[in-house]
């Protein structure tokens, strides 16, 4: 066929030609995670540069449980964590007016999380303010057991069984622990009490605390 009426595009000449070299196809994929690696680099390096805020405290041992919880079930899916820098934004986000100055989201209020759970879908409403938005426990917990009972036509699931499984403080300890390692303050006195602050408490208890910390060392006393 003569090369003027090829139909192949460039694109697949030039897939073909690498794809049939496993050694040159390997150099080239090793190339590029070396790019994205060092593009990854300098982030890395400036975290420290992240100062907390004042005020913002590590999650106590229930609350880091709920947190686990949290992801387990997948929250961050349908929910984000991050009010941006908008007026009409923070006006929804703010609408008791407790964040002062600068009612939008801080990179020092995230400083204790592994992993950040800022998410990207609002399927369900933003929950960074949580603590100022809906701060009544047994709304949460109802809320939880039974999305339509407080909020009609809600598509969330519902999640009772939550309530009926109690946590394992070890685990909670040693995740702890393992939070500690890689910075997060956890004083051996945290660490030691976190059986009987999670002792009698379910998995759906654990995220209500979680849901009402966030947001909380925010607001403006």
């Amino acid at each position: 066929m003569n090369k003027d009426n090829d139909p192949k595009t460039f694109y697949e000449k030039l897939s073909e030609a690498v794809e049939s070299k496993a050694f040159k196809f390997s150099v080239f994929t090793f190339i590029a995670i070396l790019i994205g690696g060092l593009v990854e680099l300098p982030p890395f390096f400036l975290r420290d540069q992240v100062k907390k805020l004042e005020g913002v405290t590590p999650y106590n041992a229930l609350e880091l449980a709920g947190r686990d919880v949290y992801q387990q079930e997948g929250c961050f899916y349908c929910h984000t964590q991050l009010i941006r820098p908008f007026k009409w934004e923070t006006d929804r986000w703010d609408r008791n007016r407790e964040y002062g100055a600068e009612p939008f989201s801080h990179a020092g209020e995230f400083i204790f999380d592994h992993p950040f759970l800022w998410g990207s879908k609002r399927t369900g409403p933003d929950l960074a303010h949580e603590a100022s938005l809906n701060p009544n426990p047994e709304w949460q917990r109802r809320h939880l057991i039974n999305p339509r009972e407080t909020t009609p036509g809600s598509i969330m699931p519902a999640y009772p069984w939550l309530f009926e499984k109690d946590l394992d403080g070890a685990t909670v300890e040693k995740r702890m622990r393992a939070l500690r390692s890689i910075g997060v303050p956890y004083s051996e006195a945290d660490i030691a009490g976190a059986a009987t602050l999670v002792a009698g408490k379910t998995e759906g208890d654990a995220l209500v605390a979680y849901l009402l910390k966030l947001g909380r060392d925010r607001i403006q006393k």
